[in-house]
């Protein structure tokens, strides 16, 4: 099944996220960080730039694969990710709102590449936290053309 072209820009239900010093810490101790700002106990500590994974793959990606309208299936692989952060640093006490979007449905050969966007704001001031942008491959769904079909 073919993931359905119309729902490039639907944007899904916000979530709330509260980042933690545990949480950096955590982060921080899995990838084995040694910068000390990343395993503070004070006021310095800041999270890890990949930090923003733990709240927006998972989390942003679960509304869209619970969309039985979207077409997804479990044939996936993870294409790529980045993120583009705002000018204040994600700290403990924290607390984001991040709303997921489809922002394009592509189809390369016989996979097609469904990005997906969360875009994560502080609370507090609304500013720009995060913009997480990934990528999953779903493989062999794309739709076959004549030119394609054998």
């Amino acid at each position: 099944m073919a993931l359905n072209q119309d729902k490039v820009g639907e944007t899904y239900p916000s979530y709330t996220y509260e980042v933690t010093r545990a949480k950096i810490h955590e982060y921080a101790v899995a990838l084995g960080e040694s910068d000390p700002r990343y395993l503070s106990d004070g006021d310095d500590c800041v999270a890890p730039p990949t930090f923003a994974a733990c709240f927006t793959v998972i989390p942003g990606g679960a509304a869209l694969f619970a969309d039985p309208d979207l077409g997804t299936h479990p044939a996936l692989v993870h294409g790529s990710q980045r993120y583009v952060y705002g000018d204040r640093a994600l700290r403990p006490g924290d607390h984001l709102d991040c709303t997921p979007r489809i922002a394009d449905i592509s189809i390369r050969g016989s996979n097609e590449m469904l990005t997906v966007e969360v875009e994560c704001r502080f609370q507090d001031t609304g500013e720009l936290a995060v913009t997480s942008e990934g990528v999953i491959v779903f493989l062999g769904s794309a739709p076959q053309t004549e030119e394609g079909a054998a």
